[in-house]
């Protein structure tokens, strides 16, 4: 429905009526499916036993709701749409007949102001003549009048064009308006009549709980279609109160939103990890789906600009990106992700299966430049698996990127920006205890360098953690302090952040850095034999070799094994 006022007609009547006739035969085959479930409902009792039978009726008999709901709302939009298009085709043979005159009428319009023009300078000569011929005067002056009366037609004729021009645009946002009550109608939207974004805005989150817990996935999607903001007002609920909810919840509701609200449910704090998990595969499919048209979007153009080298980079990515959610996909995935949304650079990726068993609830937090790119090529993901892998039954760890990760020195140096991602951290970590498969183990916090000041910034916005683990962690912010019963540690090398922190001084968190604020921690491990030259031997080896050892304690590699063995000790001293 996108016009303008100079074009106040615009779209395609045929257009839409190909929408309409799309609808009604989309209608015309839910009925004939309607008829097929009725067939297997009336039928379904003759040969099976016990509490089979009612099951797939009861099952049968919602399925045809949403399908009555389904037809009935496709019949009502093909009938819109159908008298849309009548009338916008009313409204274009309108604007074509306007144009014309209107065209008519500047042309009338030109060649009056001409002859008022050559009329009026018709009586300067005359009026300046000593003895001017009265009867010639007298012409010239009836000659200007008339021209100017002609003039005033023609702008009266203007005018009145315009007046019809701007009921031909009132008429559209009439139309227009029409259109969009009857697309909104009950019989269209069943639940969701009445449902606009005044009243999403004015809802508490637990009132928007109970408005989608009623409501099919046919109903559930086409709701977050027409208010996306309906996710960050979800959003806003306590996990706590989000986790009674869900857990309220009968298990037909409970599918229909993983179902229709998958976005939602996968991003929900106080949502059960694997039922995130679940709706984050519906997402995932979705993702590969809208790689796979870029892909070949790209290929195309690609080969149709002869310029392949300009394109490598943005395909190799999106191959990089479906290569790791494939992974995620399937009947047995290798990846399960807590937490995706490509779009606002979000990714949780969980190591293990929640269950009564666990005793060790990991967040693992990596550091400054940290990207997608990361999860994707399994770089990220190492010191958490290694965890992981080493306590099977009883830890579960959740590799941890909500939003974009500092870019640069000055970010990861930011104290605002740490606090901003502490809170992200501390809502998270509230979802994770709400959890009753995780309420109950150690919550641990590890940070990469920045990743740690996200992980202390989160202690100054609520979370808890029963250890604290510094992986050559960058700082706190001035409101940290240490958490009574939280034992912390730091693991590091002496590496470039190590140097920037103690010999150059002041320049990391203004000092505020794990081994200056009470961290526990030994000496640093020893670098291996490939990097005994930092740091004074040689600039560039510095801090080449800096960097590397920076990056070692987050590796999984032989080099870095009794790093990642204390880890461990100190992450399982006391559990039972």
């Amino acid at each position: 429905m996108t016009w303008t006022k100079d074009d106040p007609a615009q779209g395609s009547p045929a257009a839409i009526q190909g929408l309409a006739q799309l609808r009604s035969a989309r209608a015309a085959k839910i009925r004939d499916a309607q008829q097929s479930l009725h067939a297997a409902a009336t039928s379904s009792g003759e040969e099976w036993k016990a509490m089979s039978q009612p099951a797939f009726a009861a099952k049968l008999s919602a399925d045809a709701a949403d399908v009555e709901l389904l037809a009935t709302g496709l019949e009502a939009q093909a009938s819109a749409l159908q008298t849309y298009a009548g009338q916008l085709s009313e409204l274009k043979d309108r604007q074509r007949v306007l144009e014309q005159q209107r065209s008519s009428a500047q042309m009338d319009f030109g060649l009056t102001r001409l002859q008022v023009a050559a009329s009026d300078s018709e009586l300067p000569p005359l009026l300046r003549a000593e003895s001017p011929d009265p009867d010639v005067m007298s012409a010239a002056k009836r000659k200007a009048a008339a021209a100017r009366t002609a003039l005033e037609g023609a702008e009266a004729k203007m005018r009145g064009i315009d007046a019809q021009w701007d009921q031909l645009v009132a008429d559209r946002r009439t139309i227009d308006s029409t259109c969009v009550a009857a697309l909104q109608g009950d019989q269209v939207l069943g639940k969701l009549a009445g449902v606009t974004s005044s009243t999403i805005a004015g809802s508490t989150p637990a009132a928007l709980m109970a408005l989608v817990a009623g409501m099919s996935a046919i109903d559930l999607k086409i709701l977050l279609q027409q208010h996306p903001e309906l996710a960050r007002a979800l959003d806003e609920a306590a996990p706590s109160d989000v986790a009674q909810w869900w857990g309220s919840l009968p298990q037909s509701a409970q599918d229909a939103l993983v179902t229709g609200l998958p976005a939602v449910i996968g991003a929900l704090n106080g949502i059960p990890a694997l039922v995130r998990v679940a709706a984050n595969k519906i997402n995932a499919q979705a993702r590969l789906a809208a790689i796979d048209d870029e892909l070949a979007r790209q290929r195309k153009l690609a080969s149709d600009t002869g310029s392949p080298q300009r394109f490598e980079e943005k395909i190799a990515a999106l191959e990089d990106e479906r290569d790791y959610l494939r992974l995620a996909v399937g009947a047995h995935p290798s990846v399960q992700l807590y937490l995706y949304d490509q779009a606002k650079d979000r990714i949780v990726e969980m190591e293990g299966t929640p269950s009564a068993s666990t005793t060790t609830v990991i967040t693992y937090v990596p550091g400054t430049f940290a990207s997608m790119d990361g999860f994707f090529s399994g770089e990220t993901q190492k010191v958490a698996t290694y965890l992981h892998q080493h306590d099977k039954n009883g830890t579960v760890a959740f590799v941890y990127k909500d939003g974009t990760f500092p870019q640069s020195i000055g970010e990861a140096n930011d104290e605002s920006f740490g606090l901003a991602a502490g809170e992200r951290l501390a809502r998270f970590e509230a979802g994770l205890q709400a959890q009753s498969d995780l309420s109950q183990a150690q919550s641990v916090g590890m940070g990469h360098s920045w990743g740690l000041a996200n992980v202390t910034s989160s202690e100054t916005a609520g979370a808890h953690y029963a250890k604290v683990l510094s992986l050559s962690g960058a700082g706190a912010p001035r409101a940290w302090s240490k958490a009574p019963g939280t034992e912390y540690r730091d693991f590091s090398y002496d590496d470039i952040l190590q140097d920037a922190q103690h010999v150059w001084g002041g320049h990391v968190w203004e000092g505020r850095n794990p081994r200056e604020i009470g961290f526990a921690h030994g000496d640093y491990y020893p670098a291996p034999s490939s990097m005994q030259d930092f740091p004074l031997n040689g600039v560039v080896p510095s801090l080449q070799n800096g960097m590397d050892l920076h990056n070692l304690i987050a590796n999984d590699s032989v080099d870095n094994r009794q790093a990642l063995r204390d880890m461990q000790q100190f992450i399982q001293s006391g559990v039972k």
